[in-house]
């Protein structure tokens, strides 16, 4: 294992297992697209970090797709989180700003993991 690849395998291994824990233990309510893209993700990253440690030929090209797949997610994610809070705030006002308040918060606990750590696994791949 390659020592400049460590932070990679951390980061993907990591991802990984916020992403079981998040989807299978933290989410109250099971809503099927939402288990299987997360889970199909999560074992992506899981995957990732394990061909990145045995320096498998094909993981440069898994951990790009898996890095672009949590990109594209993460920002739909975002930005629907952003758009329901807007609709929250305008649709219903006073009552409607606490919502929106809280799917402000959330969306500011996803961008961090599922579009900024994806951005900057990319860059490292690229530069690897």
């Amino acid at each position: 294992m390659s020592t400049a690849r460590l932070p990679l395998i951390v980061s993907y291994a990591l991802l990984s297992a916020l992403l079981a824990i998040g989807i299978w233990m933290a989410l109250p309510a099971r809503w099927l697209p939402v288990d299987v893209i997360g889970s199909a993700l999560s074992l992506g990253c899981a995957a990732a970090a394990v061909l990145l440690a045995m320096g498998a030929p094909v993981a440069a090209r898994l951990s790009i797709a898996v890095s672009w797949a949590l990109l594209a997610c993460g920002g739909a994610a975002t930005t629907a989180l952003a758009w329901t809070a807007a609709h929250l705030a305008g649709l219903y006002g006073p009552v409607g700003a606490g919502g929106a308040l809280l799917m402000g918060a959330v969306a500011v606990l996803v961008l961090p993991y599922l579009v900024g750590l994806p951005a900057l696994q990319l860059s490292a791949l690229r530069r690897s």
